[in-house]
């Protein structure tokens, strides 16, 4: 359940990240490293403070709770404070 939500939060972020990234993140993803593919999702969408089409915060919160990106984190020890914080400056601009 949870590898087919990450699986479309990765196709939703293609028309935003470069193929580059896609790729990156299609090989953890493809290697069962499922928190490492969001990760490197996450690590991406709020460089560039974009969000995907359909983006709701409380469903991808959830999937990075259910990977443990809340409790550790492999890339960027930051990653959680900073999705929270991007998550909330989205919530805030569609109040």
């Amino acid at each position: 359940m949870e590898v087919s939500k990450l699986k479309q939060c990765i196709a939703v972020s293609k028309v935003i990240l470069s193929t580059d990234v896609i790729k990156e993140v299609e090989h953890y993803f493809n290697h069962s490293e499922y928190e490492m593919a969001f990760e490197g999702l996450l690590i991406e969408l709020t460089k560039l403070g974009k969000y995907p089409l359909g983006f709701n915060f409380l469903e991808w919160k959830a999937l990075g709770e259910h990977f443990k990106l809340d409790k550790e984190s492999v890339f960027d020890v930051s990653i959680w404070t900073k999705f929270l914080n991007w998550g909330k400056d989205y919530l805030d601009q569609y109040r």
